[in-house]
């Protein structure tokens, strides 16, 4: 801990220098709340209450920007995510800047050239994305009220460049691609390794949001991977204001020999009572996702509800299937300019063949829940 402590003084010691030069913005949030969660697997009904974040993530960061020509500035993003009730890294591997590490140059005329660790411009993880992330009312709020619940993620890359162009009528392109992950033993050389593309292309104008994404990963690069299949997926969505105060969300989505299902993880999943079980996580999941949700906003309230649905069967034994379904609404309350108070539910419930089976490696893998929560969010 104090190597990490050592490093983050002299991050920040190196930032406070080239502030003298560059434009330097300190940005961050704290979320801090209850939640309840009764969860409904299997005729095992068990509630919790526990302390955490519930609207987002709490976290600190970096936006570094300095030009170097009319046309051309360079650009760094920094972002550490924490816990705000005990104050650790929000990773098991003590990253300090593990959200995001990014060093871009961005051009008037060529767009924004990337490289670092970020989420994919398919990922619910800014700052590139042009997908899941901007197809949700909630974006990663609210538990299992997050589009990650049902909607495949590429999620955050390393070793990745990603490039997204300017905006043309509207209209923007972006692509994302890593080069793996180098800290694993499993990916010996660079062909060993399990590289993600993600392809997006969006449009906005004031009453309407909307893109279209694709994504491969390798996962059967991975030595001793249980996957053999490469996923994809292919992805719509967005928003339309229909009235000032009104939005409404939708998205559809395609996945392919994905290594999860609605969060059903094919690594998890026993053999027990599927006799061919290696052949199934060696395909992954086929299936499809839907989401249809709102906003309404009026004074400092605003009101949020949805539902997203998962249909999938492992890609070989269609017989093998799985269903998932989640409900939500949230009420937020804005008390100051940066300060928001918040109330929010769930409940999801699934079904298909496989619903009921067991897991080897983690029992808590996947479980249908009731949530409740509330909480005080402050920007800065």
């Amino acid at each position: 801990m104090k190597k990490v402590t050592l490093i983050a003084a002299a991050t920040l010691a190196a930032i406070a220098g080239a502030s003298q030069a560059a434009d330097v913005q300190i940005y961050g949030r704290v979320d801090e709340g209850l939640r309840y969660t009764r969860t409904h697997d299997q005729g095992d009904d068990k509630g919790t209450i526990e302390m955490r974040h519930n609207r987002a993530t709490s976290r600190w960061g970096f936006n570094i920007t300095e030009d170097i020509s009319p046309e051309t500035k360079v650009k760094i993003y920094l972002e550490s995510g924490f816990y705000s009730d005990t104050g650790t890294f929000d990773n098991t591997k003590n990253q300090i800047f593990q959200r995001r590490s990014i060093l871009a140059v961005q051009s008037k005329t060529w767009g924004e050239l990337g490289g670092g660790r970020f989420g994919t411009v398919q990922s619910t993880m800014g700052p590139y994305s042009m997908g899941l992330l901007n197809w949700d009312p909630y974006a990663t709020s609210y538990g299992q009220a997050s589009i990650g619940s049902t909607f495949a993620n590429t999620g955050r890359v390393n070793n990745g460049l990603n490039w997204i162009s300017p905006k043309m009528a509207g209209w923007r392109l972006g692509v994302s691609y890593s080069l793996g992950d180098t800290s694993d033993d499993d990916y010996a050389t660079y062909t060993d390794r399990d590289h993600t593309l993600a392809l997006a292309a969006d449009y906005k104008s004031e009453n309407i949001y909307f893109s279209v994404t694709a994504s491969n990963v390798e996962y059967g690069n991975k030595e001793n991977s249980a996957q053999t299949k490469d996923g994809q997926t292919f992805g719509v969505g967005g928003w339309y204001a229909v009235l000032p105060s009104t939005k409404i969300y939708a998205a559809a989505q395609y996945q392919k020999h994905w290594d999860t299902a609605a969060g059903l993880s094919t690594k998890d999943l026993t053999a027990a009572g599927l006799t061919n079980g290696d052949e199934l996580r060696a395909g992954g999941f086929d299936g499809y996702s839907l989401l249809l949700g709102a906003t309404y906003e009026v004074g400092k309230n605003k009101f949020l509800g949805e539902v997203q649905y998962f249909d999938g069967e492992f890609a070989n034994d269609s017989s093998a299937d799985y269903k998932f379904t989640v409900l939500s609404a949230a009420w937020e309350y804005k008390l100051a300019k940066k300060i928001w108070y918040y109330v929010a539910a769930t409940h999801s419930f699934d079904g298909g063949s496989i619903s009921n089976i067991d897991y080897a490696v983690n029992a808590d893998a996947h479980q249908c829940a009731t949530e409740f929560m509330t909480g005080i969010q402050m920007n800065f």
